[in-house]
């Protein structure tokens, strides 16, 4: 039967349906197992989804999974759906997935996760911020790939665009490029990097009316703000005072001090 023939969807039924299926133990049957698969997807959709006869079927699956309620879905279908999803899904729909995972919050989904965000490539870099703060608070390990591969593929600029819209993003990027810079020992190459990234995060700032200093961890934004005050008139902070400032966030956080440092050299004090 062609999809464009099915009308609106009777889930009471089409529940007692799939009780009677799975109560078969067909389960071991691989087209059993697929169709019984999609049948239970259709449990959670909208329950105003009618497929469109003036529609291509490829149209119509695409308007299926765009009324899937992914947070309804339990862990073992969420698994599951990955193969449906790849038969049609654009990336919205696919960051709406990821956004239910990362939700859900739950180890069993790690894997998956892992495999759509690396089968997405650098388009992860366009998913929504939401989701790519989520992803930091609740694996970031996926987010450090993501880092990584920016660099490695040169994608940089996706990245920074990410980077200037969230703190929480520049802040881990910061954070691992620190780490980075340390294990590199501070090689001039990376320094150079570093300076593309932090004067190209300051630029689209600026055009998004940000101001520079608020992405920074607050710790840092006082000694910002007395940067940017000396440069625009030094009677009012002194270099002296300026450079004590520095110190006492080396002496109490030396990994955010270096991290400053690496991003506006003209703060170093030599010795």
């Amino acid at each position: 039967m062609e999809i464009s023939n099915f009308r609106k969807i009777n889930k009471d039924r089409l529940a007692k349906f799939l009780e009677h299926l799975e109560n078969k133990h067909l389960d071991k049957d691989e087209i059993f197992g697929k169709c019984l698969m999609i049948l239970k997807t259709l449990l959670y959709t909208s329950s105003n989804f009618i497929p469109n006869s003036t529609l291509s079927t490829q149209s119509n699956i695409q308007e299926l999974l765009y009324s899937i309620d992914f947070d309804a879905i339990d862990d073992d279908h969420m698994i599951k759906l990955k193969s449906i999803l790849d038969q049609g899904a654009d990336l919205d729909i696919y960051a709406r997935y990821i956004e239910s995972i990362l939700n859900k919050n739950n180890k069993s989904l790690n894997s998956i996760l892992m495999t759509v965000w690396t089968q997405l490539g650098s388009n992860v870099l366009q998913l929504p911020i939401i989701i790519h703060e989520k992803a930091i608070e609740v694996n970031p390990l996926i987010f450090e790939k993501t880092i990584l591969s920016a660099i490695s593929l040169w994608e940089i600029n996706n990245l920074i665009d990410v980077c200037s819209k969230s703190p929480l993003v520049f802040q881990k990027c910061s954070s691992i490029f620190n780490e980075l810079l340390i294990k590199l020992n501070f090689t001039n190459k990376f320094m150079e990097f570093l300076n593309y990234f932090v004067n190209t995060v300051s630029v689209r700032c600026k055009n998004n009316d940000i101001d520079i200093v608020n992405i920074y961890p607050n710790k840092c934004r006082s000694i910002l703000t007395l940067r940017d005050i000396k440069n625009k008139n030094s009677t009012l902070v002194t270099e002296h005072h300026l450079n004590d400032e520095v110190k006492k966030l080396a002496l109490a956080y030396p990994k955010e001090s270096i991290c400053l440092l690496s991003h506006f050299p003209d703060l170093f004090i030599p010795y």
